[in-house]
């Protein structure tokens, strides 16, 4: 099974697990996030969300509501190619979310997201179906579990 990092530097750690790891669902959407509410308002299965946001830091893609959605319902945690809101209560979350930095204002829900998308930012490509492994050093992208 091939291995990949993604680079180093651009995610922020929120949420209260710095650790968390598990098989990837995706969501591809530019600053509107109703595919992502739909996709973690359906059981997670200790799965981790990877979205592509398209690295956009002029809206938040996720805020505290869908956050705590995704605890609701069992999703192991949630990367944020884009910007989360209301960080102060989602560092209280019992979830790992890593994302390019908090912004203010919300997304706009008029566009549909791509689930199951492929993926690719920092260096990798993320594939729904693969594993991610994120912890305090980085993010760990592989074919086959490692667990």
């Amino acid at each position: 099974g091939r291995l990949s990092v993604v680079e180093t530097g651009l995610f922020f750690q929120f949420g209260k697990l710095p650790c968390f790891y598990g098989q990837i669902q995706t969501v591809r959407c530019f600053e509107s996030n109703p595919t992502v509410r739909e996709v973690l308002s359906t059981p997670g299965n200790r799965q981790v969300l990877v979205v592509d946001g398209g690295g956009s830091k002029r809206v938040a893609i996720m805020g505290d509501q869908i956050a705590k959605l995704a605890v609701d319902n069992n999703w192991a945690g949630v990367i944020v190619n884009g910007c989360i809101r209301d960080s102060a209560i989602i560092n209280g979350l019992n979830i790992g979310v890593r994302a390019l930095g908090t912004h203010p204002v919300k997304s706009l829900k008029t566009y549909p997201g791509e689930k199951n998308a492929h993926c690719n930012f920092g260096g990798v490509e993320f594939v729904a179906g693969h594993f991610v492994y994120v912890d305090e050093d980085g993010i760990l992208v592989s074919e086959k579990p490692l667990h």
